[in-house]
């Protein structure tokens, strides 16, 4: 049986978590350049300070367009399938190589310098897998760190909010509904309604309001609420399976009926991951 790759923990690869590491990326190379000279940079023409900072911005801009389209690739992919730690290895490796072999070739075209393109390229990739892996490691750090430190707090308010009751409110913030957190089952979207589905007695019950799933979800973020369908969000505390058919996952409700929530392929990576943990 092949051996299935392991995914890339999903909060790696966000559009804000990406957007802040390349911010990062880009002011740790620009500091660095200014600072260390690499790419042969105290051979450069007789320019000011300043002048050698604006150039310098402009090689750091150039190198993040290689990142930049990396991460756009990387998201097409991921709107198909998962991301895997494999991927995302050769997804660096290949940044640093293509960004080394920009960098070898402006050195060669705009300051002409005579030595042969596979040496420049050569420098040029050691001074590159610094620039970009430090401040990678450091920002994969702090994402992994931020992460366990919420999962953290989120396993503390599990434990606050069992009596609690959650208000649910319509699209004009009235309040419509509160019901006890430990009996909510599911919100379901329908339309331009949700339907609240809890449990009363021992029996499933649901009521409506008219909002949408997208605000709940928002509202409800410090609730063991788990968003698993662009139509289903579900108190985890009452799943008492997750099941996969094919490459579906489908989570078994502990209701009197023993109701299923799909999961949709987008929401699959956090369920799972949630499961994992």
């Amino acid at each position: 049986m092949q051996k299935r790759s392991k995914l890339i923990p999903g909060y790696f690869v966000t559009p804000r978590n990406i957007t802040v590491q390349i911010l990062f990326t880009s002011l740790f190379a620009y500091v660095f350049i200014n600072i260390y000279r690499p790419f042969g940079a105290g051979t450069w023409y007789q320019v000011t300070w300043y002048e050698f900072s604006f150039f310098s911005g402009l090689l750091v801009l150039a190198g993040m367009l290689v990142v930049l389209i990396s991460r756009l690739l990387m998201f097409k992919i991921k709107k198909s399938q998962p991301i895997t730690v494999r991927y995302y290895l050769l997804m660096v490796a290949g940044e640093i190589v293509l960004m080394a072999l920009l960098y070898a070739l402006i050195e060669i075209t705009a300051l002409n310098d005579p030595r042969p393109l596979w040496e420049l390229w050569f420098i040029a990739l050691q001074n590159t897998a610094l620039i970009l892996l430090i401040p990678y490691l450091i920002s994969i750090l702090f994402f992994a760190w931020r992460e366990k430190t919420i999962s953290f707090n989120n396993l503390l308010r599990q434990h606050t909010n069992k009596d609690q009751f959650i208000p649910f409110r319509d699209e004009n913030n009235v309040l419509r509904y509160s019901v006890k957190f430990d009996d909510l089952l599911y919100i379901q979207s329908s339309d331009n309604y949700v339907v609240i589905h809890y449990l009363l007695d021992g029996l499933g019950e649901s009521l409506l309001v008219r909002n949408n799933l997208k605000y709940f979800e928002k509202a409800f973020k410090n609730y063991s609420l788990l968003r698993c369908h662009r139509s289903y969000m579900v108190n985890v505390r009452h799943i008492k399976m997750v099941q996969k058919e094919g490459y579906n996952l489908r989570l078994l409700l502990d209701t009197p009926n023993h109701e299923t929530i799909p999961v949709s392929r987008s929401y699959a990576q956090a369920v799972n991951k949630y499961f994992n943990q």
